[in-house]
């Protein structure tokens, strides 16, 4: 039952989805939810019904498709009762998908898992995208997104299958959310994935589009030289000088075999590249990188040699071209090993193989709301911490204290203004009520102490003299 949690006996607030009624903590939905508290704050004492419980109900909304809570008169005594339904206001009833949309925001408020895979593992992204919308609803991002990263760890494999069936709206729900987690996982496979995705690419966001795509030919062009390695890659030389003129390294193969096999084998890989079975193809060459890497009989077996020569061999030559072909592709499945190392969470033992490579990854420095922190990103409704809507900042100077409100900008100017004003001022000696402002007037004030100051030395010169 998607009610079946929260209910606290001790709880001051209650919440009626019908038909489920939720019995919660007032203290416990402030704290974590800016719209809720808003709404506790702003009912005070009138909100109390019965039991000393503040009445709250799901209501219908045209913004908010989720539905918005409201107040609930205590003193409709007939709410639900045999005369209810001669009152204007019908009952709703909510599908199962709003109540427990609803049921899993109150378990993230209380800090308990979320239930995301209900109805199955296929609408668990269409799940952590109705509880984001609904959090950006109750302003409580903070709490309800780190909340969903979690969960989604619980799935394990599971999750990380869902992230490589969908990675464009996966990708896209981690740079809304900015979790590293959602985003790596879902980048790996986008890039990974790119030559299959062209027509999805066009829904990223654009400064993801050009992450992946920079990340993406950086990966292709190192498989450009890697392959012009591997075409020019000779495992052995004869190294020994025999005369003068032989007195250097001969970087030429002296063994016929070995120079057969090479040649052969350079004609299979120009072909492939000729046919786009490399890193142009749709898998990003994943299937002609792994034949390599596993060597052996996955590609140019013996029968694939025979059908491919162009010209007849006896079957010692054949032997002859099979074993050193065997000995070059052993040397050659070293090259490309980094192309197939799994950067991804994603196991393909358990879940089946991938169709492309998940060699690419993106580092945290390289996370799009940390190259571009301005950027049109979700930011929370408001940034401040909760605490300075309940507690003053206080600065004392001495015995004076002066208390600034920081949720009010106006206040604020004014009493630093005033501060600062105080502090500058300490040790004139101007009038009470002179304007700082004026500056005629203070220059007028101060002419006149000026001349006030003459008058009196004169008086006393005056003095001294009829004294003597």
């Amino acid at each position: 039952m998607e009610s079946a949690f929260p209910q606290f006996g001790d709880g001051d607030v209650n919440i009626t989805i019908y038909e489920d009624i939720y019995q919660l903590h007032s203290t416990v939905l402030k704290a974590r939810s800016r719209e809720l508290r808003d709404l506790l704050s702003s009912l005070g004492s009138y909100g109390i019904g019965h039991f000393g419980c503040v009445q709250l109900e799901l209501v219908e909304s045209a913004s908010h498709g989720y539905g918005v809570l409201e107040f609930l008169d205590p003193n409709d005594k007939y709410r639900y009762g045999p005369m209810y339904m001669q009152l204007q206001k019908p009952i709703i009833m909510w599908p199962p998908e709003i109540r427990l949309l609803w049921a899993n925001m109150f378990k993230i408020l209380y800090g308990l898992c979320p239930l995301l895979d209900h109805g199955g593992l296929q609408n668990v992204l269409c799940r952590c995208w109705d509880v984001v919308n609904l959090a950006d609803c109750l302003r409580a991002t903070r709490t309800v997104f780190p909340a969903i990263v979690d969960a989604l760890r619980e799935l394990g494999p599971h999750f990380y299958a869902l992230t490589a069936e969908d990675p464009i709206n996966w990708i896209k729900l981690g740079t809304y959310m900015r979790s590293a987690l959602i985003f790596k996982e879902a980048a790996i496979h986008v890039i990974g994935n790119w030559n299959a995705l062209q027509g999805d690419l066009d829904y990223l966001p654009s400064v993801v589009h050009e992450l992946c795509e920079s990340k993406q030919a950086e990966l292709v062009e190192f498989k450009q030289l890697l392959e012009a390695r591997m075409l020019t890659y000779c495992p052995y030389t004869i190294v020994p000088a025999t005369s003068c003129a032989e007195d250097m390294t001969t970087p030429c193969v002296k063994d016929f075999g070995m120079w057969t096999a090479m040649t052969y084998y350079s004609q299979w890989f120009c072909m492939a590249v000729a046919e786009n079975r490399t890193y142009y193809a749709r898998d990003g060459g994943a299937a002609f990188y792994r034949a390599i890497y596993t060597g052996g009989d996955a590609y140019l077996d013996t029968e694939e040699q025979a059908t491919t020569n162009a010209f007849p061999m006896s079957a010692y030559r054949a032997k002859m071209l099979d074993r050193t072909l065997n000995i070059l592709k052993g040397e050659m499945s070293k090259f490309v090993s980094v192309l197939l190392v799994n950067e991804s969470h994603y196991d393909p033992d358990l879940m089946g193989e991938l169709p492309y490579l998940t060699c690419c990854k993106v580092d945290d420095e390289e996370l799009p709301w940390v190259t571009w922190p301005d950027g049109d990103w979700h930011v929370d409704s408001d940034e401040e911490l909760f605490l300075s809507d309940y507690e003053a900042v206080t600065d004392s100077d001495g015995d004076d204290e002066i208390e600034i409100d920081i949720t009010d900008p106006e206040s604020t100017t004014a009493e630093v203004t005033s501060a600062d004003t105080s502090a500058t001022f300490a040790t004139d000696t101007l009038p009470f009520d002179t304007d700082i402002t004026d500056i005629e007037s203070i220059e007028t004030e101060d002419g006149n102490e000026g001349e006030d100051k003459n008058t009196s030395v004169a008086d006393e010169d005056e003095e001294m003299t009829t004294a003597e």
